[in-house]
């Protein structure tokens, strides 16, 4: 059947016009990630509406090409409330007794919709858009809703552990900034030194679109770094371009985001540790981004508290130049007065914090091989090569 005899495409969604409701919008998804939320609630003006569990799925490029399909998750209190969101979105709902709305949101992340979603869109450069026809018409073999049922429970049991770990990294982050901020109220030694003191500051590397292709080597990416705090390794970009040995990232290092697309600043001034890619042998930061290195014997522990304050994230934003797209001043980072406490007390803090990162790095190496198991299962199951009694879910 279609998938728009198979699902409810755009569902009816009662929102009355100035009615407070939770709010979605497109930069709240993040790339092949199942659940999302609302971060704010506004009168509703317009936009797409839909209920807790439906899917969203972003028809506009590049949105759609960077993975940005979710479900919406409404919080506890608020589930019987509807929702609204980005006039960019495709709401999609499961039909009774024919389909499964979870089903749903792994159906049309699965390569063979997403590539006949990408290549149905039109309109002008830049902005074209998914054609809503064009997808309901796709014609694809559907399970029996007990089939898509297991196999969405077998798909979300691994998305489940993924967001497990996701969120024990967000405590962990918390833990280090708390512990950090902790050292920084309690000592009785702090010197206030020029950032350029203490630590060395390497530009990352301009590179082409031609140099961007598959490779043991990938380029760190402004996508790396994620909006609100913490590293992504989807993005990562394979590359094929020369690079300094300097320009290297070495498991550990700390990269600061020199450039932002969004807004509201919210990435410019980031810094973030880049851990191991298990997918590349060698990460080389890009020209949006630079490597930071502590100097003499600061722990490159410590130096990763200091640049994940909110201290330096402000100094940063105070010397941004753009409009769209933002730029850090040059002298912005070297100029920045770093609070620098004793020797022995940097050691304190970064032997406690080493085991936080090590934990860290665990999660997000488990999620690395998690997520290639569920993106290798994923077309296996829906096209019945594979059926869900032969999956052992770890």
């Amino acid at each position: 059947m279609t998938l728009g005899e198979a699902f409810d495409l755009n569902p009816t969604v009662k929102l009355t016009k100035g009615m407070s409701a939770p709010f979605v919008d497109m930069a709240s998804l993040v790339p092949f990630t199942r659940d999302v939320s609302a971060t704010q609630d506004k009168p509703y003006g317009g936009g797409m509406k839909f209920c807790d569990g439906d899917v969203l799925m972003a028809r506009i490029t590049p949105s759609l090409e960077n993975g940005k399909t979710s479900i919406y998750r409404a919080a506890v209190d608020r589930q019987g409330t509807p929702a609204f969101g980005s006039t960019e979105f495709i709401v999609i709902r499961g039909k009774e007794g024919i389909s499964s709305t979870d089903f749903a949101y792994y159906l049309f992340t699965s390569p063979e919709i997403r590539d006949h979603a990408i290549s149905s869109m039109n309109g002008s450069s830049g902005r074209q858009r998914v054609q809503l026809d064009s997808l309901s018409s796709f014609e694809i073999d559907l399970p029996e809703l007990k089939e898509q049922r297991a196999i969405a429970a077998t798909l979300g049991a691994l998305d489940d552990k993924i967001e497990s770990n996701r969120r024990a990294i967000s405590l962990l982050d918390r833990l280090f900034s708390a512990q950090f901020s902790r050292l920084l109220e309690s000592s009785r030694s702090i010197s206030n030194l020029p950032l350029s003191d203490v630590a060395t500051i390497t530009r990352g590397r301009s590179y082409k679109s031609a140099e961007l292709s598959e490779s043991p080597v990938a380029l760190v990416t402004l996508k790396s770094i994620d909006r609100n705090g913490g590293y992504k390794q989807d993005g990562l970009k394979p590359y094929v371009g020369p690079y300094k040995t300097e320009q290297v990232v070495a498991p550990g290092e700390i990269v600061v985001a020199q450039t932002d697309l969004t807004q509201g600043a919210e990435v410019v001034g980031r810094g973030v540790r880049v851990p191991i890619s298990e997918a590349h042998n060698t990460l080389v930061a890009s020209l949006d981004l630079a490597i930071l290195r502590p100097k003499d014997t600061m722990p490159v522990e410590y130096l990763l508290g200091l640049l994940s304050s909110e201290s330096f994230r402000q100094h940063c934003r105070n010397h941004v130049t753009g409009t769209t797209v933002l730029h850090l001043a040059k002298d912005a980072m070297p100029t920045w007065m770093a609070p620098v406490v004793s020797a022995a007390e940097q050691e304190a803090f970064s032997s406690v914090a080493r085991g936080l990162l090590a934990r860290v790095d665990s999660f997000s190496s488990e999620n690395q091989r998690l997520t290639e198991l569920r993106d290798a299962l994923l077309p296996e199951l829906l096209s019945g090569r594979i059926r869900v009694a032969d999956v052992e879910v770890p």
